[in-house]
């Protein structure tokens, strides 16, 4: 939802006298050529047998939008988009004197398509990971079934993956998690390599790694949200989602750089929560490309019924768009409008003006609730610290807001040589997990848990947080 979109009216339009409201008086006002009447939602369509919802936002103030409702026709469930643009993918540009023409819903208020058609490239690389993917099906769900049945909890498992270069975000979401007495039981880990299954089997949790399907996902963590390598590691969390859903299992996916403060599936199970198929961590970002949802990608819940399935086999179907375009955020947002229109796929965006899933969105937008939540004044769930530029940015926040347990020893280091000459059972843990968050300064202009004061601002003019 929008900001204040609790708060606009909604146009009704009626094709029949019969869907009018059964009170009179608005009958009579609302087919009079006066003022339209204002009423009750619920009054207002007690006669509307279906009914037809769009919604709209004008991404742009400046932007003159029109609507046109065109009847006669077969009925219609998208909307197409019309402007008034010269050229055409990233040369297209808004121009007021261009004729109307119809465009992708990728397209910005300037013109710009940000829609990125897969190379051939592209489609090599995805048809070589889905053939491996279907040759190996069959065996993938007998082994994954196995290990689920053994770890799943009221039928519902955590997902995640990671790589060597994040392997490190992991051991953090371990030791933060077990720090607050959080049962990991129900943990699977798809790591895309070996050096990051032997850190998850350092730390006690359940793998599934086939290593031809992830050979092609590099071992490095990417340079910068959205490059190459970034793209890449985006299939593997196509897959993995898709697999355990397909199998029936409900799932929490999520990135290795959430901090859990408390057990998010008591959220998803509560009685009122189970109407919804999916839900999503609200991204923050506004951006015309994430449209209609917003919705983060990387902390969601989803319950494994038909519609959810439909959505991930589309998903994985459509990889190869999600490796050109370097993140499969904005495929999956028009998926979910899709899905949700074609097979009534219920979604449903943990709002960001709500307190129990913040994000980076808060980290670096809103101070003011920041600092709330350092003064013990939130209580959220989850903390997920996105919209960092790259892992060195998200260490540095995380150190200063207390949500890092890892010493350096154990930064992209092996499990075995971590775990060298230290005979205890639970030596990754005990080597690599501290008692009490690790707290540095690195920006006096970012929020922290620790005064900064002294330490340089990471933003031009950056005031001091503290």
């Amino acid at each position: 939802m929008s900001d204040g979109a609790q708060h606009e009216n909604t146009l009704i339009l009626y094709d029949s006298a019969r869907a009018l409201p059964s009170d009179e008086s608005m009958r009579k006002a609302a087919q009079a050529n006066e003022d339209i009447p204002e009423m009750d939602a619920l009054d207002a369509t007690a006669n509307c047998d279906t009914m037809n919802v769009i919604f709209l936002k004008n991404p742009q103030g400046y932007i003159r939008q029109c609507v046109a409702l065109v009847g006669g026709q077969y009925q219609g469930y998208h909307v197409q988009r019309w402007m008034r643009i010269v050229g055409e993918g990233p040369h297209g540009e808004w121009d007021e004197t261009a004729p109307l023409h119809q465009v992708s819903r990728m397209v910005t208020s300037k013109g710009y398509d940000e829609l990125t058609m897969p190379k051939q490239w592209h489609l090599d690389l995805h048809r070589d990971i889905m053939l491996t993917y279907l040759t190996h099906l069959k065996e993938m769900q007998g082994e994954l079934k196995s290990t689920l049945n053994r770890i799943a909890v009221d039928n519902a498992v955590v997902v995640m993956t990671v790589n060597k270069g994040q392997s490190e975000l992991l051991i953090n979401f371990v030791c933060s998690a077990r720090s607050r007495g959080f049962d990991l039981k129900n943990v699977i880990l798809f790591p895309t390599d070996q050096f990051s299954k032997d850190i998850a089997d350092g730390l006690g949790l359940a793998t599934f790694y086939h290593k031809e399907l992830t050979k092609a996902i590099p071992s490095e963590e990417a340079a910068r949200y959205g490059d190459s390598t970034f793209g890449h590691i985006m299939m593997a969390k196509v897959i993995c989602v898709q697999l355990v859903n397909e199998l029936g299992y409900d799932l929490l996916f999520q990135d290795v750089d959430v901090i859990w403060y408390k057990n998010p599936f008591e959220y998803f199970n509560a009685e009122g929560s189970k109407k919804f198929d999916v839900y999503f961590q609200d991204d923050g970002n506004r951006q015309e490309r994430f449209a209609p949802y917003a919705a983060n990608s990387g902390f969601y819940f989803v319950r494994s019924n038909n519609r959810s399935k439909l959505l991930f086999r589309t998903m994985l179907y459509q990889g190869d768009l999600v490796l050109a375009c370097r993140s499969h955020q904005q495929v999956l947002i028009s998926l979910l409008a899709e899905i949700n229109n074609y097979a009534g796929l219920t979604v449903k965006v943990l709002n960001r003006d709500e307190d129990d899933f913040p994000s980076g969105y808060h980290y670096h937008m809103r101070k003011d609730w920041m600092r709330q939540m350092v003064d013990g004044k939130k209580d959220p769930v989850i903390f997920h610290m996105c919209w960092t530029l790259n892992k060195i940015n998200k260490l540095e926040f995380m150190k200063q807001m207390g949500m890092w347990y890892v010493p350096d020893k154990c930064v992209g280091k092996e499990a075995k040589e971590i775990t060298s000459g230290s005979n205890a059972k639970n030596g990754l843990m005990n080597e690599c997990c501290s008692a009490e968050p690790l707290k540095k300064c690195y920006y006096r202009d970012k929020p922290s848990v620790i005064p900064c004061k002294d330490s340089p601002p990471m933003d031009r003019s950056g005031r001091s947080f503290w």
